[in-house]
């Protein structure tokens, strides 16, 4: 049977207990989406008190702020000139006591911020006459062959992550700016060196990569006996995936989907700051174009549901604190009942949005998240919250600070609860004497990612998402947009295009051309509590087909997906003796299901024609249902519903 989605097909395919190959109509039209955990705990679709913020004139605020040599006022000006390392310095916090001290700026301000700034159009590399693009170099140490966090430090007593981030960071600037030819030319020897530390763990630790750090003179892992960083594995296979981009090495590649495997197969969930952020997406570009296999949604509620291993109760959080939504944020689920810091939130955005240029079935939950990230995000400022809330205006000693600094620095973060306030604009630096404020220079360096992300459109609640420009895999591409509808019923918008030439919308949703020809601007309709992700193709393009995935003049631009759903069983049921599940296939082409693979109790069953449990078999109590659904196009998708056996 056809069903009909925005112009375009979504084929639906039953089991039950008649017939593998059975079809039935259906009334859900978003059937084909796949909504993790997190998602589903959201109050509403559209956040309460939902307001549009531009992100991208914040940290137009920031740069401007924070590059100004001559600012005056309290703690101004927030930069000075390194003559030490030829750099230039931005403190982690307002009123920070490293201010001004060669060689303790951190990495992750400093080059978040030139990165921030350039994602929104602002040239670093002359800016005023200064080049500080270039000046990015002094985070590369000779005599380790890295990126380090500080100019001054080592890799001695460093954690994974204050490593490999600033690499991360590094490495995107790079790209940014191919005429640095010192850049690149670090860039690609700090891949290479920890390709070096990936063969040491990979030979010597017989492929184990949950360690605090790594010494880059002694060329030897090591563990603090606090915590460990297993999702380091991420991080160095994004690195690797830019070394296969610059130099075609296949070791490089072979290399990511080793560290893939590692973290597919990892006991828990791997989380520890940043780097996991990463996985969801570089497992779906592998999974598209390399045939791997990866469970991306184990990959996303690994990230966002707080079950981290390393670092219990990390993810993002939900539900709101007094007068405040702060769904979509992310820190620590459990930390004083929740701890939301910004640029884990801007960071977050910015890694997974991507997610949906690859695997279209995650385009409406990751087009919900990103709307309230966009909305709930300006907590992080001043302005936006009550003043007896705020760590600012209750510190002693604080004078009057300047709406500059209060409309461009966000705080480090939001506790759900502090100082008989909920929720508390704060952050650590005044907890534990780090600084003088809470306003967190770092977070603020981060801004621009999402601000790059995100642009409205003429229908409030309706964003308009750019999918390419913070994707760490940088293949060449068309332009393509995230549109989500939080609406109950369908909306229109005004799609401006990118090109001065006319192009087609292709919907990789539905993998179709929804509107032909477009010059300038068009109305499109998005479907309720639905989403497009439009690529803008020269128009008539050829669309090539090639497997299941589609090609414009040899660029990749969508790919054929199948989303398995249980349909007369819901999360917490009970059940007794026999039963039967009704397994849904709803997929974007013509695809049916093969075979399904249950597992219960380590127990797996095969079924062709129809899933029939009989629950006298098992012990009495709540059963996890694992079931796993092969295609006659040999894809795969799987989910879990959990059932109370009687």
């Amino acid at each position: 049977m056809k069903k009909i989605l925005a112009g375009g097909l979504i084929l639906l395919f039953i089991v039950s207990a008649a017939s593998c190959s059975g079809v039935k109509s259906m009334d859900k039209s978003n059937s084909f989406y796949k909504e993790f955990n997190r998602i589903k705990t959201y109050n509403s679709n559209l956040p309460a008190n939902y307001r549009y913020t531009d992100y991208a004139a914040i940290a137009k605020q920031y740069d401007d702020l924070v590059f100004d040599y001559e600012a005056e006022g309290e703690y101004l000006p927030l930069i000075w000139e390194d003559q030490t390392y030829n750099s230039f310095g931005i403190p982690a916090y307002i009123g920070d006591g490293r201010t001004g001290q060669d060689g303790e700026q951190e990495a992750v301000t400093a080059i978040a911020a030139v990165l921030s700034a350039s994602l929104n159009g602002i040239d670093k590399s002359n800016q005023e006459e200064r080049d500080y693009v270039r000046m990015l170099n002094a985070f590369f140490s000779e005599d380790e062959g890295i990126i380090l966090n500080n100019p001054n430090g080592t890799s001695a007593s460093t954690s994974m992550w204050y490593l490999l981030y600033p690499a991360i960071l590094y490495t995107q600037v790079s790209v940014l700016y191919e005429e640095q030819l010192e850049m690149r030319s670090n860039t690609i020897m700090t891949i290479e060196n920890w390709y070096r530390t990936y063969e040491i763990m990979c030979i010597q630790m017989e492929s184990d990569y949950d360690y605090t750090g790594f010494n880059f003179t002694t060329w030897t892992p090591y563990k603090n006996d606090i915590w460990s960083e297993p999702d380091c594995a991420v991080g160095m296979a994004v690195l690797f995936h830019y070394g296969y981009t610059f130099t075609d090495d296949v070791k490089y590649l072979s290399a990511v989907i080793e560290l893939m495997d590692y973290i597919e197969s990892y006991y828990g969930g791997p989380l520890y700051e940043v780097l996991m952020y990463y996985a969801p997406v570089l497992a779906s570009e592998l999974n598209t174009l390399y045939g791997t296999d990866y469970d991306i949604m184990k990959s996303l509620n690994r990230i966002f549901d707080g079950n981290s291993i390393p670092r219990g109760g990390w993810g993002s959080l939900t539900g709101t604190w007094g007068d405040y939504e702060v769904s979509g944020l992310f820190g620590s689920t459990t930390d004083g009942g929740g701890y939301a810091f910004a640029m884990n939130t801007f960071a977050a955005a910015g890694a997974v949005t991507p997610l949906a240029r690859y695997d279209a079935r995650y385009a409406k939950s990751i087009g919900e998240w990103i709307l309230h990230v966009n909305s709930n995000g300006r907590y992080f400022f001043s302005g936006e919250t009550s003043q007896e809330n705020q760590s600012v205006t209750n510190t002693p000693g604080i004078d009057s600070l300047s709406e500059n600094i209060l409309q461009a620095v966000p705080y480090e973060g939001i506790r759900k609860q502090s100082n008989g306030k909920s929720p508390w604009f704060g952050g650590d630096p005044t907890v534990y004497g780090w600084a003088k404020t809470d306003l967190a220079l770092y977070s603020g360096a981060h801004v621009g990612i999402l601000g790059a992300l995100c642009e409205s459109t003429d229908q409030e609640g309706i964003l308009k998402v750019d999918l390419l420009v913070t994707d760490v895999l940088q293949s060449k591409a068309f332009p393509t947009y995230l549109i989500y509808n939080p609406y109950e019923d369908d909306k229109q918008i005004t799609y401006r295009t990118d090109s001065d030439e006319a192009v087609d919308l292709f919907n990789t949703v539905i993998n179709t051309v929804v509107a032909s020809r477009v010059e300038e601007e068009i109305i499109l309709t998005i479907p309720a509590d639905g989403a497009m992700v439009v690529v803008e193709v020269p128009a008539g393009s050829v669309i090539d087909r090639k497997g299941l995935n589609y090609y414009v003049e040899g660029c990749y631009i969508s790919t054929d997906r199948s989303a398995l759903s249980i349909e007369g069983l819901n999360n917490n049921d009970v059940v007794s003796g026999i039963f039967e599940l009704e397994a849904i296939l709803n997929s974007n082409f013509e695809d049916e299901i093969n075979y399904i693979m249950l597992t219960i109790d380590e127990k797996t069953f095969q079924f062709t024609d129809k899933i029939t449990v009989n629950a006298n078999d098992f012990s009495k109590g709540s059963k996890q249902l694992q079931i796993k659904a092969v295609t006659k196009n040999g894809l795969t998708d799987e989910i879990t519903l959990r059932l109370t056996f009687e």
